[in-house]
């Protein structure tokens, strides 16, 4: 169990980092809420406002899903039955054979790639930047939809 307890204290520092990381951009979109607004904006100026929204979106939803973790992980560590059922839902193979029926982590991987990817491509192009963004999440929900059915029929 040391060992594990080792592993959870890894992820918790992970999470700990990417918090951090995520409250600072948090902090920078700040800034910007303090500058005047227009009050008659062009097409561009509405995507880029638009745009400018989706991104603090994305670092709060990162941020919340980041402090859920730290909270799960130190209550992981702080109870000795919780770090047990914690090790067998970590080494249970059937969640390890719905994930590799479902896609793995490859398809998890390629879906949030594309999400990022077309917050890039944001910058450039509004088309380009609202097609990957429905790949991305369209990848992702297939994924979920087939850990349902394949959690559903195993």
């Amino acid at each position: 169990m040391e060992k594990m307890k080792q592993e959870v204290k890894d992820k918790l520092t992970y999470w700990g980092r990417l918090c951090a990381l995520f409250a600072i951009l948090m902090a920078t979109y700040g800034w910007k809420a303090l500058q005047p607004a227009n009050a008659q904006l062009s097409s561009t100026e509405n995507f880029a406002d638009f745009f400018s929204g989706f991104q603090l979106g994305i670092v709060i939803v990162f941020l919340l899903y980041a402090l859920k973790n730290i909270v799960t992980f130190r209550k992981i560590l702080q109870n000795e039955e919780a770090l047990r059922s914690f090790y067998i839902k970590v080494h249970d193979e059937r969640t390890a054979a719905i994930e590799n029926k479902s896609g793995g982590r490859a398809l998890y991987t390629c879906g949030v790639l594309i999400i990022g990817a077309s917050i890039i491509a944001g910058y450039f192009d509004p088309v380009v930047f609202v097609t990957l963004l429905i790949c991305g999440v369209f990848l992702l929900l297939v994924q979920k939809g087939l850990q349902i059915y394949y959690c559903k029929k195993m």
